[in-house]
């Protein structure tokens, strides 16, 4: 058994959190949906549930989200504390109000499954240019699917946002249960109603979800084939997650109609290399360069010839640009200025999606790092994220690659682990600290 180390207090987390850039306003949840990343949890895993916060409390902490530049988040569940549907808060509209009051300049981005939207909220998120990220998922199996009680009334809801907020669709993809035909309709229904965009995200279930061994047979490829297809007869992006990306080429998947990027002459396809005169490596450098300026000037590659262009655009309005997300550098300069990784041996232990990225970075960087894939012991099923892997998953893959009794062990002067894996406190899932893995493998540890 790891020892589990005491876990910080609620305000600790919600710091943390809105200093991220994180607003956590309540597990409160209207729905019941069957993917639900709280449900058939294994029994240590800790995570944190809160009612709804007094606007007294938000309002005192409000400053606490300046320390992260990016969207201001809301309804997104990446941290440990539950986040439920935000529209559920009493106190949403006036919530709202004090944010942009505060951050006339930021982002604002709220995730909602529309179910509890109104025309006059729908002119408030207008007026003070929320963004929105519709969690639909289905139109023809809400009540199977989502417990949706009154699938129409949701259904209306969502299609009174056209013209009217800016949004973003999501489908978690049930072929299994709703067959492709649905998650086409979806996605056409979304955007029919003024969707910019629509997400499909592949099902992931731990060992214990009873549709686990379902999603263990979905097929990616299939998922990603399918979404190519549906963005070239929507027109408009359609973007698969995971995306299957090898490489960190900071590569431009769509570009938006009468967009600030369109008129400056990028095109899907063109591979961004330079923004304000300094070199990007990665597409998540590329694009947030590009959106925290005004005006900035780019370079871009199209097959094989340079380009330079001014993307006319304010500091922090969307360019236009649609890009996966991949990596961002600034944690790699990080890693190896604490690491030393020039003159060290290093062993890298990450997801599998993630090892083909962390190699191409490596590569570009001239480095040389072992890059090991480390599947997912504690959760199961499909479940693969550098982010929910947890000490012992590391260990048991550390014991597979280079165990006491292996001559291979001492290879290695060094083993990082990915820091989203682990809370400010250097605590995992289970509250285990990545210390843990130190003392097992006698290797100090870098957090990537």
């Amino acid at each position: 058994m790891l020892p589990r180390t005491p876990p910080p207090s609620m305000e600790a987390l919600l710091y943390h959190a809105q200093m991220e850039g994180i607003l956590p306003l309540t597990s409160r949840c209207n729905m019941q949906c069957v993917f639900c990343s709280n449900a058939y949890n294994p029994e240590t895993c800790e995570v944190f549930t809160i009612p709804p916060r007094p606007l007294a409390e938000i309002e005192d902490s409000i400053l606490w989200l300046t320390g992260s530049r990016g969207p201001i988040v809301i309804g997104e569940s990446v941290t440990r504390i539950i986040e439920g549907e935000p529209l559920t808060h009493p106190e949403f509209p006036e919530i709202l109000k004090l944010l942009r009051k505060h951050y006339p300049d930021r982002i604002i981005r709220v995730t909602t499954n529309g179910s509890l939207l109104t025309p006059e909220l729908i002119r408030l998120l207008s007026q003070l240019r929320v963004e929105l990220m519709v969690s639909l998922n289905t139109v023809g199996y809400r009540k199977q699917v989502m417990g949706d009680k009154q699938p129409e009334s949701t259904l209306r809801n969502v299609e009174a946002l056209g013209g009217k907020a800016r949004f973003e669709g999501s489908i978690v993809a049930l072929p299994f249960i709703t067959g492709w035909e649905d998650v086409a309709d979806t996605a056409k229904f979304l955007k029919d109603s003024g969707a910019w965009s629509v997400r499909i995200m592949a099902p992931g279930f731990s060992r214990f979800h009873p549709l686990a061994k379902d999603a263990a047979s979905f097929d990616l490829d299939e998922g990603r084939c399918f979404s190519r297809d549906l963005q070239r007869q929507l027109k408009i992006p359609v973007l698969f997650e995971p995306p299957g990306i090898t490489t960190v080429t900071p590569v431009v998947e769509y570009v938006l109609p009468r967009s600030p990027a369109r008129k400056a002459g990028i095109r899907p396809g063109d591979v961004i290399t330079q923004v304000l005169r300094r070199s990007v490596m990665t597409r998540t450098e590329a694009f947030e360069r590009i959106r925290d300026h005004e005006k900035p000037r780019a370079v871009y590659d199209r097959q094989g010839v340079l380009y330079e262009t001014v993307i006319n655009k304010q500091r922090f309005e969307a360019s236009g640009l649609v890009m996966y997300d991949d990596l961002d550098p600034k944690a790699w300069f990080g890693w190896e200025r604490e690491s030393r990784v020039k003159r060290r041996r290093v062993l890298v232990l990450t997801s599998a999606q993630a090892k083909p990225l962390i190699e191409h970075a490596l590569e570009l960087r001239g480095l040389k790092a072992t890059v090991e894939a480390v599947p997912s012991v504690f959760f199961g099923g499909n479940i693969g994220a550098a982010g929910l892997l947890t000490v012992r998953d590391f260990i048991a893959r550390y014991g597979e690659i280079a165990g006491k009794d292996s001559e291979e062990d001492s290879e290695f002067d060094i083993v990082t682990l990915p820091r989203r894996a682990f809370d400010p406190w250097g605590r995992d899932l289970e509250g285990v600290s990545y210390k843990a893995f130190e003392e097992i493998a006698g290797k100090p540890v870098v957090l990537a």
